[in-house]
């Protein structure tokens, strides 16, 4: 290694999952422990009221579907969440995302690991002109009503009161790398090469196949959590990696989605969240399809 985390050296380490690069993660790590001491990490705050949703096995009830799963802290295929380079158990998360969002990652992943005769292989090329695009088809079939390949259903919430993420979005970390860039800090601080192109170091946060960057950051903002008050992070779906991926805006917002990571141990009920039902009814926000959930929150 020629980066060595000076927040957290480690006299031994394990990688697994998609962590790929354990230099990247500490660079990443450090500049987003370093910036939430400065006080300037991109954040988002999302309002009281804001619906969000979930796609969960259909045998958990709405309780345990606002609950961090069991074992997430050591999942090492969770993108902000799991076992830390040193073998520790990380911290937990609960997925959810914003109606576009959530459409987008049950596509990806509904392929990826349900093969359909009529919707091609387990895990979709990447598109090529001319070919059927597989991950739209599927969407536009579950807009339509169709049924998820696995036991899943569609579970909808709001939130109590509002909630403050660290901010992934490119949009949103790319005055912070600006300035790493232009006072020299990326190279003199972090060791990054002064060739580095630009887009490649704001879109590290969101690569499809590296956890990496995404993971250092995530790590930071749950142990800055207690000082900053953030719960989690936020970022754009990461999931146009297969075909075009296309969301359209009615169904989301013009990102093609946010998806949300809220922080807290295995199994922690996420009391912020409540079932966008009728009091009494908490059934009432368990959906079938994603039809009747995109007819209801319109």
């Amino acid at each position: 290694m020629t980066y060595q985390s000076r927040y957290q050296p480690r006299r031994q380490q394990t990688t697994g999952g998609k962590i790929k690069n354990s230099e990247r993660y500490d660079i990443f790590y450090d500049i987003a422990f370093d910036a939430m001491l400065r006080g300037d990490f991109p954040c988002m705050t999302v309002d009281t009221g804001t619906l969000m949703l979930r796609v969960v096995n259909a045998s958990l009830t709405i309780e345990q579907a606002r609950s961090i799963p069991p074992g997430s802290s050591m999942n090492g295929n969770n993108r902000f969440s799991g076992p830390r380079l040193d073998g520790r158990n990380g911290q937990g998360a609960l997925y959810m995302g914003t109606v576009g969002g959530v459409l987008r990652e049950h596509a990806h992943y509904s392929l990826q690991s349900y093969p359909s005769s009529k919707l091609g292989t387990p895990t979709p090329s990447l598109f090529k002109p001319g070919a059927p695009d597989t991950t739209r088809a599927f969407m536009q079939q579950q807009k339509t009503g169709a049924m998820p390949h696995s036991p899943q259903r569609f579970h909808l919430f709001r939130l109590k009161h509002p909630l403050q993420f660290a901010d992934l979005r490119m949009t949103a970390l790319a005055p912070l790398f600006h300035r790493l860039r232009t006072s020299g800090e990326a190279r003199s601080r972090y060791g990054m090469a002064d060739n580095l192109p630009f887009d490649m170091l704001i879109s590290a946060a969101s690569d499809a196949q590296d956890y990496s960057a995404a993971r250092g950051i995530a790590d930071a903002v749950f142990d800055r959590r207690h000082s900053t008050g953030l719960v989690g992070v936020c970022a754009a779906s990461s999931r146009a990696d297969t075909d075009s991926g296309l969301v359209f805006d009615t169904h989301g917002d013009p990102t093609g989605g946010l998806i949300f990571a809220i922080f807290d141990k295995d199994g922690a009920p996420i009391t912020a969240l409540e079932p966008a039902a009728p009091k009494g009814k908490p059934n009432d926000a368990i959906f079938d399809t994603f039809e009747s959930i995109a007819a209801a929150v319109g």
